[in-house]
């Protein structure tokens, strides 16, 4: 098994000689004796832990650790800081900035290899568990990818000669079994499509495709798609478009779609009884125009601490195999992970008297903002 690596930082080479000595031949060394080259081995060789003195001239060990957990690729390397000090303030300072332990001096030889043992110990089993969830993950994205086409496959012939059998089936009760059928397959075959949208945009990334549409007519499909629902449910429909949206801009049209349609079929799904609405609006916001989205409802609303959780794989509300409310849980994965390939951000609140409020925010561009491609 390859050894670890540790680096010991300090400016003081008898420092140096004492903690080498202290950790035998058991650990790979590396030394630097200033912030500054330990700051540029560290990025050329990450080292699996960092011994670091504090008091240093030029850096010193509070700021190459603040450094250093700044930096996505050095931010999980444990650091022990060694000093002779050992005030709490600076004891809690260095713990904050995201340091493990602290290694007093004078240094004890016993106490230098037992700790740099445990938390060694410590990041192994930590950098195992990521690996297993890592390949767990990539397991379960592989298995969804596949089960979702070879469902999918058989759902469509399914659903096609349904169609076309009620067009020539004739006796009531027939037809009325067979639109059970119908139904039932075209909901699995929603689910599938949430299956394999999911697995392509976290394999793929799924980037936009931005470009411009008159927003008046995309809103007032949307609207009649959404009225149509409410409708078929007895359901009031609210709509409220802000009179400063502007003609046209520019997003991915689709991807847009899909996020409003998921959030207000879910909002028509979780009413019983009262009112959907929709309200579109022009918001400024640190400096930035954005587009709002407001999807309201009277339903049955949401407990605050699944406000965040909702958003997660496979999770609903009540998660229950009893549930009153089917579904896999992903509409919302996809309406949030949609989101994000646009900059935008997306949150869910309960109203004041009952109910929810799903929130959708993407930046406002118009096509005059487009940076033209050069040509060649």
């Amino acid at each position: 098994m390859k050894r670890q690596t540790v680096m010991i930082v300090d400016d003081t080479p008898a420092n140096i000689e004492i903690l080498s000595e202290s950790l035998g031949d058991e650990y790979e060394l590396f030394f630097a004796t200033s912030g500054f080259d330990a700051l540029e081995l560290i990025r050329a060789d990450k080292p699996d832990l960092i011994l670091l003195d504090i008091m240093m001239p030029g850096m010193d060990g509070f700021e190459l650790c603040r450094i250093l957990k700044g930096e996505p690729s050095t931010r999980d390397i444990p650091i022990i800081f060694v000093t002779a000090m050992i005030e709490e303030e600076q004891e809690i300072k260095g713990l904050e900035l995201g340091a493990i332990d602290y290694l007093t001096k004078p240094i004890s030889p016993h106490i230098v290899r037992a700790r740099v043992k445990n938390h060694l110990e410590l990041k192994r089993y930590r950098d195992l568990l990521e690996t297993l969830a890592s390949a767990a993950d990539r397991a379960k994205k592989e298995f969804l990818r596949s089960v979702s086409h070879e469902l999918r496959t058989p759902l469509t012939p399914i659903i096609g000669m349904t169609d076309l059998v009620l067009t020539q089936e004739e006796d009531d009760n027939k037809r009325k079994y067979l639109g059970m059928v119908q139904k039932s397959a075209t909901r699995l075959l929603g689910i599938v499509e949430d299956l394999i949208e999911t697995s392509r945009l976290e394999g793929e990334g799924g980037a936009p495709e931005n470009a411009p549409f008159h927003l008046k007519s995309f809103l007032d499909m949307v609207v009649m798609e959404a009225r149509a629902m409410a409708d078929a449910k007895g359901l009031t429909f609210n709509v409220h478009l802000d009179a400063a949206l502007p003609e046209v801009v520019v997003t991915d049209q689709a991807m847009l779609h899909k996020v409003l349609t998921m959030l207000l079929g879910n909002a028509v799904k979780f009413t019983p009884a009262g009112a959907v609405g929709l309200e579109v609006c022009r918001q400024e916001i640190a400096g930035e125009q954005m587009l709002q989205f407001s999807i309201s409802d009277t339903g049955v609303g949401i407990d605050e601490a699944d406000l965040e959780r909702i958003f997660s794989d496979f999770t609903q509300s009540d998660g229950s195999i009893t549930r009153s409310y089917p579904g896999l849980g992903l509409g919302l994965t996809l309406a949030r992970r949609m989101t994000e390939l646009m900059d935008g951000s997306i949150w869910a609140e309960n109203a004041p008297n009952g109910g929810s409020v799903f929130q959708l925010q993407i930046p406002l561009v118009l096509p005059d903002e487009i940076a033209p491609v050069s040509g060649c």
